[in-house]
């Protein structure tokens, strides 16, 4: 049988035995050797990702996103973190990195890219969507500085878009220029009406801008209106004044196809109880403003003109020519001649219209008429009326440089007289 001594170390090498892996889960590092910590470490179990998410993430910042820069949205600034998710560091998260959090990176925001804060888009600060056109800067719609567009009317040579940007109503090739005419005035601004508008027919050459009258409705509009300053709008020569052997002494009405006035009413030119021969120089005048234009200003017009409205077409006549061909034999009867571009004269009254009387108490003849002449710049326009031994197909026509005559030539070589003018007193052309 065993004894007490026996019993008590096997109790004490009992509890030594459970009491050995107590102490060592409960020790420190401090209290353990190299060896012993390795072996713990071998031993530890490596973390799962579920252990990084959600007990950290490793970068360091502290707020689970790992992306380091401490605002836990996820987005990597080269600033500090701004916590807005955009990742351009400055808090608005529109990521255009002005801070104004419109996005368009103006810095102002309103969202127009102006950068004037009133969100209008025109960059002056009003609020009101317009260009202010008086701060000494080209913006909103305007095309030169403080004009065009919304603001007032350019002057010459500034930049422009359409005719309404200048106050020259042209734009040429983007650049404010004065028309031509009214017909290139018309071209350009087709709503303009009737009325006074500068022109500059050779550009940029010697001739200085000046008024026209412009029908813009007549027929497609672009007109230029012309009177005649010459006496009552028609030259009149004539062999005797009347009651003796005047230029109106046929039976007819010599004055028919002028409309504004009467035979009556018509004050001649020459009366020089001898056979004559008169030239002409032609005046023209603005018949609204009622001043002259100079002879370099018609010569620029000249130039352009290429039509004569069909009724305003120019007539001449002669009265009682005895049916003398002075145009072939330059001694007997009456003619009238136009000088245009062309260096010669140009005849009007190829024809004869007979005789109308003798002298005093002798005229008119019964049934006589006048010989008349309308031209145009179209044959189709072109007519013979009263006697004149010719038909329509006969009048050919005048040549565009002919429909602004420089000066014409009434020749006077029996009894009677002749005239010349337009069907109307404000004649048209373009």
């Amino acid at each position: 049988m065993s004894t007490v001594p026996d019993r008590l170390v096997a109790l004490l090498t009992t509890l030594t035995l459970a009491a050995t892996p107590l102490l060592a889960a409960c020790g420190d590092s401090e209290g353990r050797d190299a060896d012993t910590e390795d072996t713990i470490n071998a031993t530890d179990p490596a973390p799962t990702t579920t252990d990084a998410t959600t007990a950290g993430d490793g970068d360091g910042d502290g707020d689970g996103d790992g992306d380091g820069d401490g605002d836990g949205d996820g987005e990597t600034s080269t600033t500090a973190g701004d916590g807005d998710g955009d990742g351009d560091g400055d808090g608005d998260g529109d990521g255009d990195g002005d801070g104004d959090g419109d996005g368009d990176g103006d810095g102002d925001g309103d969202g127009d890219g102006d950068g004037d804060g009133d969100g209008d888009g025109d960059g002056d600060g009003d609020g009101d969507g317009e260009p202010a056109c008086d701060d000494g800067l080209l913006n909103g719609d305007e095309t030169d500085v403080d004009c065009g567009g919304g603001c007032s009317p350019c002057a010459l040579g500034a930049s422009c878009v359409v005719a309404g940007d200048c106050a020259t109503l042209t734009c040429n090739d983007g650049q404010c220029a004065y028309p031509l005419d009214c017909k290139d005035l018309h071209a350009q601004y087709p709503e303009l009406g009737d009325g006074e508008y500068d022109i500059d027919p050779d550009g940029d050459g010697e001739i200085t801008p000046f008024p026209v009258s412009c029908d813009m409705t007549t027929d497609g509009g672009g007109w230029i209106r012309l009177a005649l300053n010459n006496s009552d709008g028609v030259i009149v020569s004539e062999y005797q004044a009347a009651p003796e052997n005047p230029w109106d002494k046929c039976e007819d009405d010599s004055a028919k196809h002028f409309d504004w006035v009467g035979e009556d009413d018509i004050t001649p030119d020459f009366s020089p109880d001898v056979y004559s021969i008169n030239d002409i120089d032609l005046v023209y005048r603005n018949p609204t403003l009622l001043s002259d234009y100079t002879a370099e200003q018609i010569e620029a017009l000249r130039d352009l003109v290429s039509e004569l409205h069909p009724t305003t077409r120019i007539v001449a006549l002669t009265s009682d020519d005895d049916n003398g061909g002075y145009q072939n034999n330059q001694t007997n009867g009456h003619e009238v001649y136009l000088k245009g571009k062309a260096p010669n004269w140009f005849l009007l009254t190829p024809g004869e219209d007979g005789n109308c009387g003798g002298g005093v108490g002798t005229w008119p003849s019964a049934g006589s008429e006048s010989g008349y002449y309308l031209w145009n710049h179209s044959p189709d326009d072109s007519i013979v009326d009263g006697i004149t031994g010719l038909t329509d197909a006969d009048i050919p026509g005048l040549e565009v440089g002919a429909l602004l005559p420089y000066r014409v030539r009434l020749v006077v070589y029996t009894g009677g007289g002749v005239a010349f003018g337009w069907e109307k007193e404000v004649f048209l052309v373009r």
